[in-house]
């Protein structure tokens, strides 16, 4: 594609009060767009499922991708080339139970849209536990 340089997959996870529960932020290599949506999501799929307290939890994953959503959520898989990564990402949905990818506009998500300008920016990944708690 032509493309170089550094982008970055970002995410904030929160509790059903809204609180946030964890945050990370990992440069990857730039990617086509969708790549860099689904990546986000199976992080933050892969956290959750890391953490035994989230198993079984009502818990939404945000994305502002409307066609990574899609792909994750219906019976195809949208994009065959990535059709591994939307295997891997329906997997941990699977093993987290009660677990659903969303869409939600950029705009309304301001924590992750400055960790993304964030992720861009760092030599490795960051990820964030400020609330010990769980959910």
């Amino acid at each position: 594609m032509g493309l170089s340089g550094k982008a970055g997959i970002v995410g904030v996870l929160r509790n059903s009060l809204g609180v946030i529960v964890c945050s990370f932020s990992t440069p990857v290599e730039v990617l086509e767009v969708s790549t860099v949506e689904l990546l986000a999501i199976h992080k933050a799929c892969a956290l959750c499922a890391s953490r035994s307290d989230f198993i079984g939890e009502n818990i939404s994953i945000r994305s502002d991708s409307r066609s990574a959503v899609s792909w994750v959520n219906d019976k195809d898989f949208g994009n065959l080339c990535l059709w591994e990564l939307i295997v891997d990402i329906r997997s941990l949905l699977l093993s987290l139970g009660n677990t659903a990818v969303v869409f939600c506009p950029r705009e309304s998500n301001e924590a992750a849209d400055s960790l993304a300008k964030l992720g861009s920016d760092l030599d490795e990944e960051v990820i964030e536990w400020p609330c010990s708690g769980g959910l």
